[in-house]
C-alpha cells in the first residue's frame, strides 16, 4: 500500500499493461501509484477532482471516444481544471508530425513512442513532472526569452517550426486557437508547502488567478505590434511609391523585405488578418512577376488591406471587417491574374 498523500501517474487509454510498463520501471512509488483508466471520460472524470494527486498524465494517442486533444484541452484551458499545470504527454505506437502539431496547440508537448525503452520512460516519467517550465497556448507575443530550435527527441518532443517563447500565458477556454498562433512556454513555480511532494508543488504553481492578467497583457503587446506596424507600413509605402515612379527591381526588393517582416511580426504577436495581407503581399513582391502597372496596382491593393487593418486597429482576424478586406484583396487577385502570371495565389498564402 502506498501513502496516501504520495504523487501518482495516471496512464489513460491503450492496454492496461501500458500502466504495468510505467510502473515497473518508476519503482520509487510504489505498487500502486500508477492508474490506467481506458476511456477519455474517465480520464477527465478522474483529472477533475481538485483531490487527486496525479503529477504526471500519460494519454495514449488512440485513447476513445474522445481524442487524447480533449483531454490535454480540458487540463490546459477547462475552468474546472484544478491544476492547469498538470505535466501531460502522449503515447503511442506511431506519433507523427501532425499529431506533434495537435498535441501541441492543445497543450501537450512531451511524446514518446512505444515500444517503450525501460530507462528512456524512467527518464520521461521521472523528469516531466519536475521540468520547472510547462506548456501552455495563447495569442502571440514573442517574449525576450528565445529558445533555439531542436532537433525532435522521440523522449520530448518540444519544439514545432518556430523558436518556443518564455512568457506568462493564457489559459482563457473561449480563446480561439488557429493557425497563427504562437505557442508559449511557462515557469512553473513551486507552491511553498513543505508538506507536499516537489512534483506535486510544481504542479500546483499555476492557478487560475493568472488569466486575467495574461489576457491583459497579450493585449498590450498585441496594440503595440500596432503602432510597430504603422511605422512599417509607411516604409512599405515609400517604397512602393518608389516602384510605381522607377519601375525598377530594387524598390521591389525593398518592399519585399518590408513587407517580410511585417509578416514575422504580426505572426508572432497573433494580428492574423495582418499576418495574412503581408505575407500575400511578400510573396507577390518577391520576383517571378513582371513589373509594370498591373503588378504595382495589385501591390498597392495589398496596402490598402493593411490601412484599412490599422484604421480599424484589428488585433485578431478582423471579423466581418476582416472578411470584407480579404475579399476584396482577392477580387483584386483574380483581376491582377493572366495566364502568364503562375502564383500560387490568395488561396494558399492565406490558409483557405
Amino acid at each position: 500500500m502506498i501513502d496516501e498523500w504520495a504523487e501518482r501517474i495516471l496512464v489513460a487509454g491503450g492496454a492496461p499493461e501500458n500502466a504495468r510498463y510505467v510502473e515497473a520501471v518508476n519503482q520509487r512509488l510504489g505498487k500502486g501509484a500508477v492508474i490506467w483508466v481506458g476511456t477519455s471520460a474517465e480520464a477527465v472524470e478522474v483529472l477533475s477532482d481538485p483531490n487527486h494527486r496525479f503529477s504526471l498524465a500519460l494519454v495514449d494517442r488512440a485513447l476513445a471516444p474522445e481524442p487524447a486533444y480533449d483531454v490535454f484541452r480540458f487540463v490546459r484551458r477547462n475552468p474546472i481544471s484544478p491544476y492547469p499545470g498538470l505535466a501531460v504527454g502522449m503515447i503511442g505506437d506511431v506519433i507523427t508530425d501532425n499529431d506533434v502539431n495537435r498535441a501541441a496547440v492543445a497543450g501537450c508537448v512531451l511524446m514518446m513512442r512505444r515500444p517503450f525503452d525501460p530507462n528512456i520512460l524512467l527518464q520521461a516519467v521521472n523528469r516531466w513532472p519536475m521540468d520547472r517550465t510547462d506548456f501552455l497556448v495563447t495569442g502571440a507575443y514573442v517574449g525576450p526569452d528565445r529558445r533555439r530550435l531542436a532537433r525532435f527527441e522521440a523522449i520530448d518532443r518540444r519544439q514545432l517550426e518556430f523558436a518556443v517563447e518564455q512568457s506568462i500565458a493564457s489559459t482563457a477556454p473561449d480563446y480561439d486557437i488557429v493557425s497563427e498562433t504562437t505557442m508559449f512556454r511557462f515557469k512553473r513555480f513551486p507552491v511553498r508547502n513543505k508538506a507536499l511532494p516537489p512534483p506535486l508543488a510544481l504542479r500546483n504553481g499555476l492557478r487560475r488567478v493568472s488569466v486575467v492578467p495574461a489576457v491583459a497583457h497579450i493585449g498590450v503587446k498585441k496594440k503595440e505590434a500596432l503602432g510597430l506596424l504603422g511605422t512599417q507600413a509607411g516604409a512599405m509605402s515609400d517604397a512602393l511609391r518608389r516602384l510605381q515612379a522607377t519601375l525598377e527591381p530594387g524598390p521591389l526588393k525593398r518592399l519585399n523585405g518590408q513587407a517580410a517582416q511585417a509578416t514575422r511580426l504580426s505572426a508572432q504577436r497573433g494580428l492574423l488578418l495582418m499576418a495574412a495581407v503581408t505575407r500575400s503581399l511578400a510573396q507577390y513582391s518577391g520576383g517571378g512577376y513582371r513589373i509594370g502597372e498591373r503588378l504595382v496596382g495589385f501591390l498597392r491593393a495589398h496596402l490598402d488591406g493593411v490601412d484599412a487593418a490599422l484604421r480599424h486597429r484589428i488585433i485578431d482576424d478582423g471579423g466581418p471587417v476582416g472578411r470584407e478586406i480579404m475579399a476584396t484583396l482577392k477580387a483584386a487577385e483574380r483581376r491582377f491574374a493572366d495566364p502568364g502570371n503562375e502564383g500560387a495565389g490568395l488561396s494558399q498564402a492565406v490558409g483557405d
